[in-house]
């Protein structure tokens, strides 16, 4: 076999293996998507935020970015990288014990405001624009 096929066999077979395990963990509810079912360290949890979070179009634009200024700069990478999932590690805890799913969420009933609510879906959308 030539190398394409090698190729092909490998992806098909790696592409199998990926969408056998969504099937098999599916969410079956909002709150299990969201929270796991609540059977999840916040620790554990936190990281799973923080990779959401953190998109391969974040992390590949970051890295892109430093790539330019060498690997000196990969620096900047690592404490990117570090701060989502030191920050997320922080929160997740709270927004669990809040029954909460989303920051604007928390932060709306946690101060008994919608107009609260307004500003972390503002701040939530800059931050992720940036």
């Amino acid at each position: 076999m030539d190398q394409t096929t090698w190729n092909f066999i490998f992806i098909g077979i790696t592409f199998g293996v990926y969408i056998g395990i969504a099937i098999w963990s599916r969410a079956g509810s909002t709150k299990e998507y969201y929270t796991a079912g609540g059977g999840v360290s916040p620790f554990a949890n936190g990281m799973a935020t923080a990779a959401d979070w953190m998109s391969a179009a974040t992390f590949i634009s970051m890295a892109g970015g430093i790539a330019a200024a060498g690997y000196g700069a990969s620096k900047f990478l690592m404490g990117w990288t570090g701060g989502f999932v030191l920050l997320t590690t922080l929160m997740v805890p709270y927004l669990r014990k809040f029954g909460k799913a989303t920051v604007p969420d928390f932060i709306g009933d946690r101060f008994y405001s919608n107009g609260a609510r307004l500003v972390a879906v503002i701040c939530a959308i800059f931050i992720c624009m940036t």
